[in-house]
């Protein structure tokens, strides 16, 4: 063999055990050593009395739910004993009382729902309950009842230990989903979400964020002001006091199921919104207890009253891209309520105010409408005469707009102008909490409602019709005439579900429009 062969392997052979007695045995040694200290740190803390992992988990038990009954002025509560939630809110309405949470879960503000609580004290505006974890843990939850609506919810958690020992993330449980008043199921699903508000950079105001059915994914935590559920008309949050929430997690669950077109196509999945507040892990020294307090709120959203509130409660009413015009109208019509005290009486004020403000605009097109019919016969011949010419036409009847003094452009322009005018009362109207159970005459006994026999969809549609009749111009194209004739049937088919405040509203304005075109057109006709 050669000898340099056997030095090079013998320098390896050296190298090799080198490597192993200097620096691969001592890693060993030390990967052990902490290995050792770390069984030994367990051991001496599961010999505490298995503190840290007694809180991780409520002491599980096979015993049965108990529920416990709570009344306010504004809800009959049942209160669970699996998490001391809020199994049942039953909301004095007043058409007739709501319960808002009537489908299967763990409660709304339920804390550790494998966790037997049991009540221990009850005054006239507050109940307490208590439970008893591993590792001589106790925690008691509070909940205070305001007459503002501001609530407290109160958790505090006392470590009767010698050791110290360290409290696990848990939860606050919202949903799965909110329900609402009788005449808003069937849009409760698309209505109802889970939100939070927060306080954007560079903004005035805070914005409220919104997760829809398809939002599945967790929601950031951060710097936000109160989070939770609702729909149209209820909201319910929480809104912790000087503790800090950890992140927000939300999901759609099946709530219950509707017949798909009168149950001829068998059932469908209604979902709804369910949203967990994440509550940040927290040590206890020997002895100590650790309070979070927090507000929250349940309730309807009165914007009156949301707006005397604090944390901006009252950003969770919507009232779309022309939101300044739609906070507007509704402070009008409050004050018109205020003078009548009937809210569709009100609703016709509005309308008529409206109307007033834009009368040159209403008149402008109407004049324009009515000169337009005028010229018709005269557009005819034009298009008969220069037919295959469309340079020369579209001159002659330039020429012919410029002798007549018609311009077609303003005719579109009041509709240009009520259009964001609807769009913010079709959203303040729909949202108005005011509205909901506020009768107008007869037959209307909620403005926030549909017509139930749809007499103002269909008074609406003939007076939109005979609108229509008088406007539209002797030897109008076929398709334009067309389009005139089922405009009316299709508005009044749209219309039919729509709340019938809003319904009232469009009446009032056809009604008004119609009257001043009838009394235009004869102006115009007795001056030719």
């Amino acid at each position: 063999m050669d000898r340099k062969f056997l030095l090079t392997a013998l320098f390896f052979m050296l190298l090799f055990t080198g490597y192993n007695q200097f620096v691969v045995v001592p890693r060993m040694q030390a990967e052990q050593k902490a290995a050792e200290e770390a069984l030994a740190k367990t051991q001496q803390e599961l010999a505490l009395s298995d503190t840290a992992s007694a809180v991780a988990k409520a002491k599980k038990t096979s015993l049965p739910e108990e529920l416990y009954s709570f009344q306010t002025p504004s809800a009959q509560i049942t209160f669970t004993s699996k998490g001391a939630g809020i199994k049942t809110y039953l909301f004095k309405d007043v058409l007739g009382d709501v319960d808002l949470t009537p489908y299967k879960g763990e409660g709304f503000f339920d804390t550790l729902p494998q966790a037997d609580f049991r009540e221990t004290k009850r005054t006239q505006d507050s109940i307490t309950f208590e439970t008893q974890l591993e590792a001589g843990v106790s925690m008691q939850k509070t909940y205070r009842f305001h007459e503002n609506g501001i609530n407290d919810v109160n958790i505090t958690f006392t470590n009767q230990n010698k050791q110290e020992v360290s409290v696990p993330s848990f939860t606050f449980n919202f949903g799965p989903g909110i329900s609402t008043v009788k005449s808003e199921l069937k849009d409760n699903e698309r209505e109802s979400k889970a939100v939070y508000l927060t306080q954007e950079e560079g903004k005035k105001y805070p914005t409220l964020v919104k997760y829809g059915p398809k939002d599945d994914s967790p929601a950031s935590g951060k710097d936000w002001i109160w989070a939770g559920v609702q729909n149209r008309y209820f909201l319910s949050v929480l809104i912790p006091q000087g503790w800090t929430a950890g992140a927000l997690h939300t999901k759609q669950e099946v709530v219950t199921t509707q017949k798909r077109l009168w149950g001829l196509m068998g059932t469908a999945d209604v979902k709804g919104p369910q949203m967990q507040i994440d509550v940040p892990q927290m040590t206890l020294q020997p002895g100590a207890s650790v309070e979070l307090k927090s507000h929250f709120y349940f309730g309807p959203k009165d914007y009156q009253t949301l707006e005397k509130l604090p944390y901006y409660l009252n950003r969770s009413i919507e009232f779309g891209f022309f939101g300044a015009l739609g906070r507007l109208a509704r402070n009008v019509l409050e004050t018109f309520y205020g003078w009548t005290g009937n809210y569709g009486v009100a609703i016709i004020m509005l309308t008529i105010l409206i109307q007033a403000l834009l009368f040159k605009f209403t008149l402008m097109s109407l004049k324009s409408s009515a000169k337009m019919k005028k010229i018709q016969p005269q557009q005819k011949r034009l298009q008969e005469k220069y037919k295959g010419d469309t340079q020369a036409f579209n001159r002659e009847l330039m020429a012919l707009y410029q002798k007549e003094g018609v311009n077609p452009v303003s005719g579109c322009l009041p509709m240009l102008i009520q259009l964001p005018i609807f769009l913010a009362l079709f959203n303040a109207l729909r949202t108005s909490w005011s509205l909901h159970g506020a009768g107008f005459i007869w037959w209307i006994t909620d403005l926030s409602s549909k017509d139930p026999y749809y007499v103002l969809p269909i008074l609406m549609g003939a007076v939109m019709f005979f609108q229509q009749r008088s406007s539209m111009p002797a030897g109008m194209d076929p398709t334009q005439a067309a389009m005139f004739k089922y405009m009316p049937l299709i508005f009044t088919l749209m219309f039919m579900n729509f709340p019938s405040g809003l319904v009232l509203y469009w009446l009032t304005n056809s009604l008004i429009t119609f009257g001043i075109q009838t009394i235009a057109n004869k102006k115009i006709a007795n001056a030719k």
